[in-house]
C-alpha cells in the first residue's frame, strides 16, 4: 500500500494561493478606449453647434441663417422709421458713389453688400459706422412688378439712372400692399423723375454691383416707407414695409437681360420726347415723385391753423373780376415794378385808372403768341408752360422747409441746395396779372420782391390785397436770385387750394 502511494504516479493538484492567471487579467480595456471617443466626439459636436449658432445670428443675410432666426422668432420684421429714430449715416450723390465704390474689386463689393443687407435685416441694430444714404435726382428708365420669387413678395421695383452722371443706376423697391401694386406700377413710369433729397427721403443702400460695362447699380429701400404721388400720376399710393423676406432669392432683382431692355425702353422714350431737331429737350422732366407729407416748421412747432384765403384788404367789397385779355407780363432787371395791367378798382364807384399800359402793349389774339412771364429755369420743381401743376389741401403737400421772408434773404447766395423750402409770412399784392401776382412785404420793405405763380384753377389776388401764408398754406419756393440794384427776387408757386 505504501509503495502505491509513493512516487511520482501520485498527482496533486497545486494548491492555489491566489487568482487564476485568467483572472489577474484587467477588464473593460476596450470600454474606456471607446468612452473616450465618445467623449471627444461630443465636445467636437458642442463647438460645431456653437460656432455655427454664431455664424447664424451674425449673418442674418444668408438664406439658411434667415430661415432659423426667422422660424424662432429671433428677428424682427422690417420697421418704418422716423426721421428723428433713423440711423445716423452720410448722404451721397452719383459723384460720392462713384468715388467711393468704383475703385472696389468684385470681391469687395460682394463683402460690402453682404454688411449691407446685413444692416437692413436687423434693422440698424448695433450697426457700426455710417449708414450710406442715396441722394439725387433720377430718371426712371422701366418698372416691374414683383414677385414670390423676388427678395421682397409684394411691391414694384424701378430702375433710374442719374440724371447728371448716367454711370450711376439706382434699383429701387417699393413694397406695398397687394392691392396698390396696379397704382404704383401706373405711377412708376419711363422718364418719371425722382428727385431723392437729403432729410427728405432716407434710402440706405442694400446692394451694389458692378455691370459688365462698367456701370454700378445700387440697389435701395426708402427705410421710411412714405405716402408719394406723381404730379401727373393717377393717384397717391402708400408704401408697407414687408412682413418677411425671401433672403433665398437673393439681390439684385433686376438681372442684367432686364438692365438692357430698360435701357432700349429709356432711349426709345429719349427719341419720343427730342424735339424735331433731333436735340434732346432742354425743359425738365414735367413729371416727378413726391413724398406726400404735412409740412413742418423749422423749430419742429405744430403748424398753426389754416387761414383763409387771402381777400381784399376792404371786406365789403365784392370780389374784382378777371381781366379778360391779359397782356404779356415779363420781370425787368432792375429794381422797378414789371410793366402789368392793372387791376380792376376794388370799389365799384372808384374811378378806373388810365389804361396807358394796355395801350402801348401788343394786342393779344389768336395769332400771336403769349410770352411766358420769366425765362424757363433749369432749377424749376416742375414745368410751368401750362400753368398746371399738382396742388395739395392745407397742410397735406410734401414735406420741405418752412422759412420766413428774413430767411428766405439769405438764400439769394446760396440757393435751394435740392431742398423743398416753403415761404410764409404776411405780404401785399403791387402788381398783379392773368395768374401771376408780385408781392412786397407787409411792413413796406422794398429789398424783396415775391413773383408768385398760381395754377390756371384759381385767380390770383387783386392789387393791393393782403396775402397771409402760414405753414398749412405756404408758398413753394422755385428760385432766388439777388439782382444787380441788391433787390432779392423770389420766384413761388401757389401749391394749395382752400
Amino acid at each position: 500500500m505504501a509503495e502505491r502511494y509513493s512516487g511520482s504516479s501520485v498527482r496533486r493538484r497545486p494548491a492555489r494561493d491566489g487568482f487564476h492567471e485568467r483572472e489577474l487579467k484587467p477588464k473593460g480595456e476596450g470600454g474606456l478606449f471607446g468612452w473616450s471617443i465618445f467623449i471627444l466626439l461630443l465636445i467636437g459636436l458642442v463647438a460645431v453647434c456653437w460656432m455655427g449658432t454664431l455664424y447664424i445670428f451674425g449673418h442674418p443675410e444668408e438664406p439658411m441663417g434667415y430661415a432659423m432666426l426667422h422660424k424662432f422668432k429671433k428677428l424682427e420684421a422690417p420697421k418704418r422709421f422716423s426721421e428723428t429714430a433713423a440711423p445716423k449715416g452720410e448722404f451721397l450723390d452719383a459723384k460720392k458713389l462713384l468715388a467711393k465704390y468704383g475703385p472696389m474689386s468684385a470681391y469687395q463689393l460682394d463683402q460690402e453688400s453682404h454688411k449691407l443687407l446685413r444692416d437692413y435685416i436687423r434693422n440698424y441694430e448695433g450697426v457700426s459706422g455710417l449708414v450710406p444714404y442715396i441722394t439725387g435726382r433720377y430718371n426712371i428708365l422701366d418698372s416691374y412688378q414683383l414677385t414670390a420669387n423676388d427678395f421682397i413678395q409684394a411691391g414694384v421695383v424701378a430702375i433710374a439712372q442719374d440724371s447728371e452722371v448716367p454711370q450711376v443706376l439706382i434699383e429701387t423697391i417699393y413694397p406695398t400692399d397687394e392691392r396698390m401694386v396696379p397704382m404704383l406700377h401706373r405711377s412708376l413710369l419711363t422718364g418719371l423723375d425722382i428727385p431723392i433729397q437729403r432729410s427728405l427721403d432716407l434710402s440706405p443702400i442694400i446692394h451694389v454691383e458692378k455691370l459688365p460695362d462698367g456701370r454700378l447699380k445700387f440697389t435701395t429701400i426708402p427705410i421710411q416707407y412714405p405716402n408719394y404721388s406723381a404730379t401727373q400720376g393717377p393717384g397717391s399710393f402708400s408704401l408697407e414695409p414687408p412682413a418677411t423676406l425671401n433672403v433665398a432669392a437673393g439681390l439684385p432683382i433686376l438681372p442684367n437681360s432686364k438692365i438692357a431692355e430698360a435701357d432700349q425702353r429709356y432711349a426709345s422714350y429719349r427719341r419720343k420726347m427730342a424735339n424735331p431737331g433731333g436735340q434732346k429737350a432742354s425743359a425738365p422732366p414735367a413729371n416727378q415723385l413726391m413724398p406726400v407729407r404735412s409740412a413742418t416748421t423749422t423749430s419742429g412747432a405744430t403748424p398753426a391753423p389754416p387761414v383763409a384765403r387771402a381777400i381784399p384788404a376792404n371786406a365789403s367789397s365784392p370780389t374784382p373780376a378777371p381781366v379778360e385779355e391779359p397782356v404779356p407780363v415779363t420781370i425787368p432787371p432792375t429794381g422797378a415794378e414789371p410793366s402789368v395791367a392793372r387791376a380792376i378798382p376794388v370799389n365799384p364807384g372808384d374811378t378806373p385808372p388810365a389804361a396807358a399800359p394796355l395801350a402801348t402793349a401788343p394786342a393779344v389774339g389768336t395769332d400771336v403768341p403769349l410770352k411766358p412771364f420769366m425765362a424757363g429755369s433749369t432749377t424749376a420743381v416742375a414745368s410751368t408752360a401750362s400753368g398746371k401743376w399738382q396742388t395739395f389741401k392745407p397742410g397735406q403737400m410734401p414735406k420741405g422747409r418752412l422759412v420766413s421772408l428774413g430767411e428766405s434773404k439769405q438764400l439769394a447766395g446760396t440757393g435751394l441746395g435740392g431742398e423743398r423750402v416753403y415761404l410764409k409770412g404776411n405780404f401785399v399784392v403791387s402788381a398783379a396779372g392773368q395768374n401771376r401776382a408780385v408781392l412786397r412785404d407787409s411792413t413796406g420793405s422794398k429789398d424783396a420782391r415775391i413773383i408768385v405763380e398760381f395754377p390756371t384753377s384759381s385767380s390770383p389776388p387783386g392789387e393791393g390785397a393782403n396775402v397771409a401764408r402760414d405753414a398749412n398754406r405756404p408758398f413753394l419756393i422755385t428760385r432766388i436770385e439777388r439782382s444787380s440794384d441788391g433787390t432779392v427776387n423770389i420766384w413761388a408757386r401757389e401749391v394749395t387750394t382752400q
